[in-house]
Order: structure tokens, then C-alpha cells, then sequence
């Protein structure tokens, strides 16, 4: 960076008096007092309706013009009035003003006064023409005030404005010191404004009454936004840190602060201007924003203290590298304070309705508020869209970028006001976004060129906060390379890579060619239809999706640590009804379409694992056939073709399970030749996803049974909605995680991490234990024992070298273990369980033997199966066991409905929100050809399976084949309530509870209303199909055959079955023959697969497409433990 000291000529003071003075400062301030000027006049006259009417009918009004009594809540009004005019006073006499003798500076006050008053009492007499704009002598006189008060700060400090505006333009010289000054100035008058003190005795009274001040929280600003209020405090922390440096600062040398002094003093502070703001008709006091300000203080303080550390450029260095989640933070924050999470969302059709009352006049909004808000307004706007200039600041971008940046993010966060219930856009809002996102980066990179001097400099040469550091920001031109950019040599392949940014956590990345953005855009566009369509949280679910493509754009290998803590908690099913093709996918095809256009191809050169690709590719091809036959014979889409499991579509729900585990071998394979860890990655994705799950389930028994209950039937199911139908997808993940986080625990040297591991293996036996499972209680205490065996042993000459300590260790945790396995293991329903295994042993056998039974005789059927997905259909039509009820949606010109059937009990269900000890009425059209039907509905306490408290209620139907409108009374009695901590979620049921074989019932329209008559259901017309709908059973033998093998065969036939055993079995040894060496990654990845293997004795698991991916990823992961080469 050049030395400014070299190449600026400061303009000193002249003998004569005369003031410092460059032609470009003169020039700037002229511009400043036009510019305010004309906005002095267009904001005067705003909302611009102009009525017409004679010269001489304005002037004898004008003169008839009163002084008004304008009371307590119009004196912030005639306030602002004088505080509008007084820059117009200090810009007109500083421009008049030259030199520091007497004659001039009386001359320029004069001239100054007069302009002023001249320009006052032309915007009021304009007003006459601009209803509903009041003119009074009360205006008059306060704008006449404010400019007088203007011009005397002028003249009275006339250098000091054209100093600033010196070092602003062109002497950066002290620079710092002085915005800091001026901000501590303007920061005590903000906090005042709009100065409409008490006056009276009366007016305190009013003022004590109200809702406006708090010993702790006033609960005026509290209304509406929840985190408005929040921003706010966040806010007023921050605004206070500058005021921190100047006080260590002003008070360098003569005394040292410490923490609690610190407090002290910022407390003393927010409470001066608490006290004061009390005092203040519009202001808002409250004892919480003492403690903000004190800790704003004390972060000021402690930036001083580090001040050495903190030299611009080192600054901009730290957001460039943290950009990514401090963009996607900021995101996150600027949708929560425009209430994109607290606001409904409403159709198009009502946001185009309130798009034709948009007012696209600038400042329109805010000539009907108070001058408070209106100003308050316009800060938050600035300090939200501000921060653009920052990171445009850092990273090297020209400020018209953060202009341009700001506006179009502005402009849409605007228009989403559009679909949000109860807000309005504001276009000024627009324009407000780009100047200050715009000066924000102008006046960072005049600071940036500043010079710095020491910061022990004497307080009177106005030293700066900030010292000289070895890092100065380098002079990059804007767009051009960096040294290390082009200085990079590609080492894979020839394929063009990216490596212009600084960012890039890879050794490389692809350039995307044009096919890749073609492919790339193909994908994002699936993924956006997705998001756009879904039923639940779409906005908060495609801001996910940006910050997640984002990442993954700079950091692909993130991937590895989302998916598998995704696949256990991000699943919404429950909530929208979609469960074929949902959010979970559109992160799978997110990260893939990202991740192969991002990573380049593994060398061609590499080496290939001829054997475990060609296992692969046969059961790939096994995959092929079962979902073709499961399709067969085709049938076009229709209404139930995505919403059931009896659909030949089911076996693209199944089936997508290994498409993605394949496609996402390519990833790894890409990953792993780039030198990426990938196992280490997925492990942490692993503990991540299991940490998430103990989280639910621990709160699933809080709310429900009680941690402690061990004799209540419950049995948790945490956050895999995919056990609606039975199953033990949680058994699983809990299993095949946890030998992850065992390995982890031993390679860890962090106490702390240690600790936070311990805890978390204790919640995954607890976990484990309130399942109830026994087989998910035999792979458990299997999969611990092989990953603690493997975590024992460390890595020799290929060969295992036992460790006495970390054998200790296990020891230890094998007693931890055991101590919380065996009072749950003892418990009554445990028991209970454990002497029904003989006989739930043969009903197995049975069950077994009657799905194999079911199949379709002939050869091609037991080598190729039945087709994927097709077991809960076959069941329906053939089985003599126990039949599930069925449901459909059905169609009649144009009117979709629901129609339940007869079976074991299916109960379709919304989660709605119940008060306890309330009415609610219950609305629906039904209809039946048998006789004596009924449909029971019930509200109950319930997260998946198993309900709490219930209120029923049992509906006749006529059985005429015509539709009947019913109505009930719902009593909630005790229902959703308890603690808001322990409150339990509520849904509404419906389902058939006839026993007539032939009892169908059709059912449309459902309200639930409460006493306000609001419907607290969505889409009880059925018109979106099941959106928001989800359906539970009782019997789960009707969906699943209990048996991994037998559900292959039944799907795939002996192909299937033979392809996933020879794939498995060399994973598997694979595997183990490295853990015996010492890998003890190699070992926890063993242990989960041979967990997910006993699992599999007694449960089918690959008829969870999310479980299907895992192992097919596990066993991939086991045939590649301890290959030096990128092979597949």
C-alpha cells in the first residue's frame, strides 16, 4: 500500500485565519446543501396529492394560518420539524463560511438565517397545495428554530465540518478517530430522538401507565415479530462497541479497566440513557437494554485490548474465509426480521391484491407513522442491507457491486411481503438498501487506505483506534487474479479447474463446462419445482437449500457430513404428507448434481477394484430388473399413484434408496482421489445424525411416558417418520451409528469432547433400550463389542497391537453401559416382551412362510421376485392373515375425496393445535352404501404410533350412497395440555372402525373449528390430495415380511439375494481383515454392518429407501477400508 503521508498535500491552516480548504470539499458540501435541500422539499411535500386552487385563495389562507396546540402526541411531530432544518442551517452558513473573521462569520450566520427562513416559509405555503399536509405558525417557527440552531454550530465551529469532509474526500489522516467522535455524537442524539420530553405531571402519570417501559422488558416493542424485538437488542449491543474504543481511548495512560469497572461504566451509561428515554413521550425504556449497552461497552473495551490484532485487512481476511456461513447467518437473520417465520403465508391471488395497493412513491410510508419509527425505520433498513457492503468491502469488489447486490436482495425480500399475512412492501426500502450498502463500502475502503499511527499518541492529536500491522490490505485490482491463482498448476486430468478464490477446500475444483451448468440447472430447477410445490415450510426449507448449495459449491466434501445426519432428522412427512418423493430427496439430488459438477473424474489412470465393481454392477442389475417387474404391467400416473403403498410406484419410493446409494459411490469414489477422508467425514456425519436423534427421543419420552417409566407400552420411534407402518429404522440408525462415535471417542484428545461423546453414548444405549426391541438389543451389544474391540486396538506392522489404556477405557465403558441397559432391561415391559419370544418366534414362521407363499409360481418369479414394493399389494389380495384397512382418493367431476376401507385399523392424521378444556366443532360431508356405518374421529395426544390422552367421537353414517353433511361436538378435556416445556403434539384421526366386510366410507370437506371459528386443518377438502395428511397403522404385517432375506427374495428373487450376499460378504471381509490389522475405522464400519445384518434377521429394513442407502454406503465403505486408490 503506498504511503499517503508521500503523495497527499495536507492544506494547513493559514496565518490570516483563513479555514482549511480544498475546491473538491467546497464543491462536496455545495452538493450536500442542494441534495438536502431538494430532499427537504420533495419530503415536505410527500404523498404529492396536489389540489389546485388560485394564487390568491393560498395566499389568504396562508395568512390566516394559526398556532395550533399541538399536545403530547403532535410535540414530537413540531420536534422533527426543527431537527429537519437544522443541517439546513449548518450546510447553507458552512458554505458561506471561508475564513474564521468575525465579519464573515456574522455574515454567513445572516445569509444562512435567511435562506433558511425563506425556504421555510416557501415548502409551507406550497403545503397549502398538498392535503392532507397541516400548515401552521408552529411549523414555522420550529423550522426557523432548527435552522438558527443550525447556523450557530456552524459558525461557532466552522473548521470542523470542513476537516472532516477534508479527511473524508481526501486527507485520511485521523480519519478513524474523528468518525468515531462524530458517531459518538450522533449515537447520544439518535437515542433522544424525537425529543418530546415530558412537560407535566400529568403526562409522567400517562407515562407510567403504559406499556412503554419495563424493570426488565417494556412489552410495547415485544408485540407482533418476536424477532424484531431480539434484532433490536442485538442491535443496541453492537451500536454501543464504538463508544467502548473511545473510551479506552480518551483514557489511554491514565488509567486501566477492568471487567467489572467496565460493566460499571456501561451500565452507567445505558442506564443515563434509559432514564432518559423514560422522559420521552415516544420513548422506550426498558432495564434490559442497560445490560446490552454495558456488554457493548465492554466488547469495545476488549477490541482496544486486542487492537494490534485487528488491522483492516487482517479483518476482511476473516470474512472472506468465514464469508460462506456469515452469508448464510445473515440470510437467516434478514428473513426472521422481514417475518418470513412469524407471518403466514397467503396465496398468489391475495398477493397480487395487495400489489395493486402498493404506494411506489418514495418515502410515502413514512409520512403515516411517527417521526420515531419513520427514523428508525430507515436505520434498520440501512443497518440491514449495510453489512452487503462489508462483505462486498472484503472481498475486493467495487462498492457499485454492493449497490447493485443490495437492491435486487432488497427488491426481493420486499416483494415476499407480498405473500406474507399483515405486511406491506415498502419500495423506498429498495433505494434506502443500495445507498447504504453502497456508502457502507465506500467509507470501509476509504478506512482501508487510511494510515495508522500508534495508539499511544496523545488523545488530543485525535490518535486513531486502530495500529500499524504487518499486514497491510493488498492493492488488488478489482476482477484480476490472485499471485497464488496464477501460479496453480491442474493435477488431475485436463480438464479446466477453478482456482480464482482463496476459498476453494479441495486441492481442486472443477470449472464447470457447459454441459456441467446445463446439468446443474436441470437439477436446481427439480429441486426448486420441489420446494416450491411442497406443502409445509417451503420458504424456510428453500432458504436451507440455498445456504446447503452454496456450501457445497466451495465445499463439496460437506456432503458427507449432511447426508447421513439428514437421512435421521431431516424428515418432515408427518407434517406434509409426502413421503415418496421428499425433502430428503431434494438434498440427495442437491448434493449430487452439485457434487459431479464440481469434483473432477478420478484419474483415468487409477487403478479399479475389477472384483468389487463387477459385484456391484450385478446387483445394480438386480436393483434394475426388481423395480421394472415392480412397475409391471405400467400404468399411466394418477391421483393415488405418489400417496399409497399399494401403487406399482412403490417401487420407485423403494428403489430410489439404491439409486442414490450408487450415484453417491461416484461422489465418494471422486472424493477420495482428491485426498478427502472421507470416512472420517462420514463418521462425523454419523455422530451428528445420531446426537440429533437422541435429542428427539430423549424428548419423545420427556413428553410422553417419562424418562424413567419403564413399565408403559410406549415404544419411542424419534424423528424416522418411516415407522408409520411399523419397522426399525430407529433400532438401526442407533446401531449403525454408534460404533462411529466409540472410534471417535479413542481418537479424541479434547476432554471436553470426550465428555460430550460419553453423554451421548449413554443417551444411545438409553435410546437403544426404550425401544423395546430384542433384536435391536442383540446388534446393539454386537456392534458395541466389535467397536470396542476395534477402538482397543491401534495400527502396527500389519498387525493389531493392544493397548492397556484404551482397553481399560473400554472396560470402564462396557460398565457405563451395562449401567444403563440393565434397570431398563429389568423393567416390567421388557420382560413382559422378552417372555413372548418363543411364541412371536412362530408367529414369524408363519409369516414368512406365508409371504414366500404368496408369490406367483414359476421360474422367473424365483430368480428375478416379485418386483420391488410389491409386498404390501400382494398382501392385500392374497394373505390369509389379519388385512390392513385400505384408503384411496377417489374423483367425481372434478371433487376429490377420501375413501377408508375396512381392515385392522388405519388412522389418516394432521397434527393440528388443541387447547385443553375447549369445544371444538368437527364438520364433514360423508357417505356409505352399507347401512349402519360409522367413522370414528378422535383428537389425540400423539407423536407417531402411540397415543396419550384421546377424546373420540363415533359419527353415523346412512349408508344411502349419498353424500350427508355431519357435524360433532369434540370436548379436548385434558388434552394438549401440561407444561409448555413437556406440551405434547395433538393430531386429528379419522378412520373406518366398522367390522363389516364391506363397509367403505367416503369422506370430504373436514373442518375442525375452534370458538373463534377458525379451521385449524389444512387441505380437509382433499383437493391437494394428501398434502399435510399422514396415515399410521396398528398391524404392521400387512407392510412388511420381518426378514431381510426373505423380503430380497420376495422383491428380487434369487438374483437379488445371491448379487447383495456376494457384494455384502466381501465388504465384510474386507472390512475385517483390516480392523484386525488396527484400523479402527475399518472396525466401527464392520460393526455397523454386522449390526445392520442381525437387525435384518427378524426386520426387512431395505423397505426403508433411507436405511437401503445407509448400508449400501457402509458396505461400499467396507469394500474400500484400506485401498490406497481411488477404485470404486
Amino acid at each position: 500500500m503506498p504511503d499517503l503521508h508521500s503523495t497527499l498535500k495536507y492544506p494547513q491552516q493559514k496565518s490570516n485565519g483563513d479555514l482549511p480548504s480544498i475546491p473538491s470539499a467546497h464543491f462536496s458540501i455545495l452538493a450536500f446543501a442542494v441534495a438536502y435541500t431538494l430532499f427537504v422539499i420533495y419530503g415536505s411535500l410527500v404523498p404529492l396529492d396536489f389540489h389546485p386552487q388560485t394564487w390568491d385563495q393560498a395566499w389568504e389562507t396562508f395568512q390566516h394560518i394559526r398556532l395550533l396546540n399541538v399536545g403530547t402526541q403532535g410535540r414530537a411531530d413540531w420536534v422533527a420539524n426543527g431537527v429537519l432544518y437544522i443541517p439546513v442551517g449548518f450546510l447553507t452558513a458552512t458554505l458561506f463560511t471561508r475564513s474564521k473573521r468575525h465579519s464573515t462569520l456574522v455574515l454567513a450566520f445572516i445569509g444562512s438565517l435567511l435562506f433558511s427562513f425563506t425556504l421555510a416559509v416557501a415548502v409551507e405555503f406550497s403545503q397549502l397545495f398538498f392535503p392532507p399536509r397541516t400548515v401552521s405558525i408552529n411549523d414555522v417557527a420550529a423550522e426557523f428554530i432548527g435552522s438558527a440552531l443550525g447556523a450557530f454550530i456552524a459558525v461557532r465551529w466552522p473548521d470542523q465540518f470542513r476537516s472532516f469532509l477534508s479527511m473524508l474526500m481526501g486527507n485520511p489522516d485521523r480519519l478513524v478517530a474523528r468518525i468515531l467522535k462524530t458517531y459518538a455524537i450522533g449515537y447520544v442524539a439518535f437515542s433522544l430522538f424525537p425529543y418530546d420530553f415530558l412537560v407535566s405531571v400529568p403526562e409522567l402519570k400517562w407515562k407510567l401507565d403504559s406499556s412503554s417501559w419495563g424493570w426488565l422488558i417494556a412489552m410495547e416493542p415485544m408485540r407482533g415479530n418476536i424477532a424484531l424485538p431480539l434484532a433490536k437488542l442485538f442491535a443496541e449491543t453492537l451500536a454501543v462497541i464504538p463508544l467502548g474504543l473511545i473510551l479506552c481511548q480518551l483514557t489511554t495512560g491514565q488509567r486501566s479497566w477492568s471487567p467489572t469497572r467496565l460493566f460499571i461504566a456501561g451500565g452507567s451509561f445505558g442506564l443515563i440513557i434509559e432514564i432518559a428515554q423514560f422522559f420521552i413521550v415516544s420513548g422506550i425504556s426498558q432495564g434490559l437494554s442497560v445490560l446490552t449497552r454495558a456488554a457493548g461497552i465492554y466488547l469495545g473495551a476488549l477490541l482496544w485490548r486486542h487492537r494490534t490484532r485487528l488491522h483492516l485487512s487482517r479483518l476482511a481476511s476473516e470474512l472472506r474465509r468465514f464469508g460462506l456461513p456469515v452469508g448464510i447467518l445473515y440470510l437467516i437473520a434478514l428473513t426472521a426480521v422481514n417475518g418470513w417465520f412469524e407471518h403466514r403465508w397467503i396465496s398468489s391471488d391475495s398477493a397480487m391484491n395487495a400489489l395493486n395497493d402498493i404506494h411506489f412513491l418514495p418515502f410515502y410510508y413514512h409520512y403515516y407513522t411517527t417521526e420515531q419509527a419513520a427514523l428508525l425505520s430507515l436505520a434498520s433498513v440501512c443497518l440491514m442491507y449495510g453489512f452487503i457492503g462489508i462483505l462486498v468491502w472484503a472481498s475486493w469488489n467495487p462498492p457499485a457491486l454492493a449497490m447493485l447486490l443490495a437492491t435486487l436482495l432488497a427488491g426481493f425480500m420486499e416483494t415476499s411481503k407480498l405473500f406474507l399475512e399483515n405486511l406491506h412492501p415498502d419500495p423506498t426500502n429498495i433505494i434506502l438498501a443500495g445507498f447504504s450498502a453502497w456508502a457502507t463500502a465506500k467509507l470501509a475502503n476509504r478506512l482501508t487506505s487510511a494510515p495508522v499511527t500508534s495508539a499511544e499518541v496523545s488523545k488530543h492529536n485525535d490518535s486513531p483506534v486502530v495500529v500499524a500491522s504487518n499486514f497491510p490490505m493488498p492493492s488488488r485490482p478489482y476482477g484480476s487474479e490472485t499471485e497464488a491463482a496464477r501460479t496453480r498448476e491442474p493435477a488431475i486430468n485436463k480438464e479446466p479447474l477453478d482456482t480464482t478464490t482463496s476459498t476453494v477446500p479441495l486441492t481442486l475444483l472443477k470449472k464447470p463446462s457447459w454441459m456441467d451448468y446445463a446439468v446443474l440447472i436441470a437439477g436446481l430447477a427439480c429441486v426448486g419445482w420441489g420446494v416450491a410445490t411442497f406443502p409445509n415450510q417451503s420458504a424456510l426449507i428453500g432458504l436451507f437449500f440455498i445456504g446447503y448449495s452454496v456450501l457445497l459449491w466451495y465445499r463439496p466434501q460437506s456432503l458427507l457430513i449432511v447426508v447421513p445426519a439428514a437421512l435421521a432428522l431431516f424428515d418432515f412427512a408427518p407434517w406434509s404428507g409426502r413421503f415418496y418423493f421428499d425433502e430428503f430427496d431434494f438434498l440427495l439430488l442437491t448434493s449430487i448434481t452439485i457434487g459431479y459438477v464440481r469434483l473432477p473424474a478420478a484419474p483415468r489412470h487409477s487403478k479399479r477394484d475389477l472384483l468389487f465393481l463387477c459385484l456391484a454392477i450385478l446387483l445394480g442389475l438386480s436393483y434394475i430388473i426388481g423395480t421394472v417387474r415392480g412397475l409391471l404391467p405400467w400404468q399411466i400416473p394418477e391421483i393415488n399413484a405418489f400417496t399409497n403403498y399399494y401403487s406399482p410406484y412403490n417401487a420407485l419410493r423403494i428403489a430410489k434408496g439404491a439409486l442414490w446409494a450408487f450415484l453417491l459411490y461416484g461422489i465418494l469414489r471422486r472424493l477420495a482421489s482428491n485426498g478427502q477422508n472421507i470416512r472420517s467425514l462420514f463418521a462425523q456425519g454419523m455422530v451428528v445424525g445420531l446426537a440429533g436423534t437422541i435429542a428427539v427421543l430423549i424428548w419423545e419420552r420427556f413428553t410422553f411416558p417419562g424418562l424413567f417409566n419403564f413399565t408403559d407400552v410406549y415404544r419411542v420411534t424419534g424423528s424416522f417418520s418411516q415407522m408409520h407402518t411399523g419397522g426399525a429404522d430407529i433400532e438401526t440408525f442407533l446401531t449403525l451409528s454408534t460404533p462411529f462415535l466409540v472410534v471417535q471417542l479413542f481418537e479424541k484428545r479434547s476432554w471436553i469432547t470426550r465428555l460430550v461423546g460419553i453423554a451421548l453414548l449413554v443417551g444411545a444405549t438409553y435410546g437403544v433400550m426404550v425401544t423395546f426391541s430384542r433384536i435391536g438389543y442383540a446388534a446393539y451389544g454386537i456392534a458395541m463389542a466389535l467397536s470396542l474391540l476395534a477402538a482397543m486396538a491401534t495400527s502396527g506392522s500389519q498387525v493389531r497391537i493392544w493397548s492397556f489404556k484404551r482397553g481399560m477405557a473400554a472396560f470402564a465403558l462396557t460398565a457405563l453401559l451395562l449401567a444403563v441397559a440393565v434397570p431398563i432391561f429389568k423393567g416390567p415391559f421388557t420382560q413382559a416382551r422378552m417372555s413372548q419370544a418363543e411364541a412371536d418366534m412362530g408367529i414369524r414362521l408363519a409369516h414368512w412362510s406365508s409371504a414366500l407363499q404368496m408369490r406367483d409360481p414359476g421360474w422367473s418369479t424365483a430368480l428375478l421376485g416379485m418386483g420391488i414394493g410389491r409386498y404390501p399389494e400382494t398382501h392385500s389380495w392374497r394373505s390369509k392373515e389379519s388385512l390392513a384397512a385400505t384408503y384411496r382418493l377417489g374423483s367425481e367431476t372434478g371433487n376429490i375425496f377420501l375413501r377408508l376401507g375396512m381392515g385392522s385399523p388405519l388412522y389418516i392424521e394432521q397434527f393440528v393445535t388443541i387447547e385443553p378444556h375447549s369445544n371444538y366443532l368437527l364438520n364433514l360431508n360423508a357417505r356409505s352404501d352399507q347401512p349402519n356405518t360409522q367413522i370414528t374421529v378422535s383428537i389425540c395426544e400423539k407423536w407417531l404410533l402411540t397415543s396419550a390422552r384421546c377424546a373420540f367421537k363415533l359419527i353415523d353414517v346412512t349408508g344411502n350412497g349419498q353424500w350427508q353433511s355431519l357435524q360433532a361436538n369434540l370436548q379436548s378435556d385434558e388434552v394438549g395440555g401440561g407444561s409448555w416445556y413437556a406440551a405434547r403434539p395433538v393430531k386429528l384421526s379419522i378412520y373406518n372402525s366398522n367390522t363389516q366386510t364391506n363397509a367403505v366410507i367416503d369422506v370430504d370437506n373436514v373442518r375442525l373449528q375452534a370458538a373463534n371459528g377458525d379451521d385449524l386443518l389444512t387441505n380437509g377438502a382433499f383437493s391437494l390430495g394428501l398434502d399435510r395428511w399422514f396415515f399410521t397403522v396398528d398391524n404392521d404385517r400387512p407392510w412388511h415380511i420381518w426378514s431381510l432375506p426373505i423380503q430380497i427374495q420376495f422383491d428380487q428373487g434369487w438374483l437379488g439375494l445371491v448379487a447383495l450376499s456376494l457384494f455384502v460378504a466381501l465388504g465384510l471381509w474386507r472390512a475385517g481383515r483390516d480392523a484386525w490389522r488396527g484400523n479402527a475405522m475399518a472396525g466401527a464400519i464392520l460393526a455397523s454392518s454386522v449390526g445392520f445384518l442381525v437387525i435384518g434377521i427378524f426386520d426387512s429394513l431395505v423397505d426403508s429407501p433411507r436405511i437401503l442407502m445407509l448400508f449400501l454406503l457402509l458396505i461400499w465403505f467396507c469394500g474400500r477400508t484400506g485401498m490406497k486408490s481411488p477404485a470404486l
